[in-house]
């Protein structure tokens, strides 16, 4: 159960930060930004990789910025939603490595044993890019989740509000 913090409106907004950038990255980039370019995908083949670029960006810059706030003066409210947020970048990138190795290994494979197109997109849509999706929903709802923990002053699960000092 999540603990109630009693947090400023200026700590919610720094709380929500990280799980807002991630959100955008999934929701924006990886849904509307590829479905976008994959429907060019035979005309400009290389566009799609305009979606992984920015993925890897964007979570480089919140695992960099997780690491500077651990190490600040932040409050222990703003601390343990962008560990949350630098714990599931990270779960994040590894997903996304794996899912460009595999799509990439796929596609030269396809390649240099002369598959059909047919045949190479259903392969790598259902073990590249199936599970990818399916993980990809289940961090949209875990990232909606702490953005309602942050903007209602609840401490993610795990973490517990270091005590004041008027209770010490």
């Amino acid at each position: 159960m999540s603990e109630k913090y009693t947090a400023t409106p200026d700590e919610i907004i720094r709380a929500k930060w990280p799980h807002e950038i991630f959100l955008i990255n999934l929701v924006f980039n990886h849904i509307l930004v590829f479905a976008s370019t994959f429907g060019v995908f035979s005309t400009f083949p290389v566009m799609v990789l305009i979606v992984p670029l920015t993925s890897f960006a964007i979570t480089a810059y919140i695992l960099i910025k997780a690491g500077k706030i651990k190490a600040g003066n932040e409050t222990t409210f703003v601390k343990a939603h962008w560990a949350i947020a630098h714990k599931r970048n990270k779960h994040f990138m590894w997903l996304l490595t794996i899912t460009c190795a595999v799509i990439g290994g796929g596609f030269m494979l396809s390649k240099l044993m002369g598959w059909s197109k047919i045949a190479t997109i259903a392969l790598l849509g259902g073990i590249g890019l199936l599970p990818f999706m399916v993980s990809l929903l289940v961090l949209i709802v875990l990232g909606n989740d702490s953005m309602y923990q942050a903007r209602h002053s609840k401490m993610p699960r795990g973490f517990s509000p270091a005590p004041s000092a008027a209770e010490s």
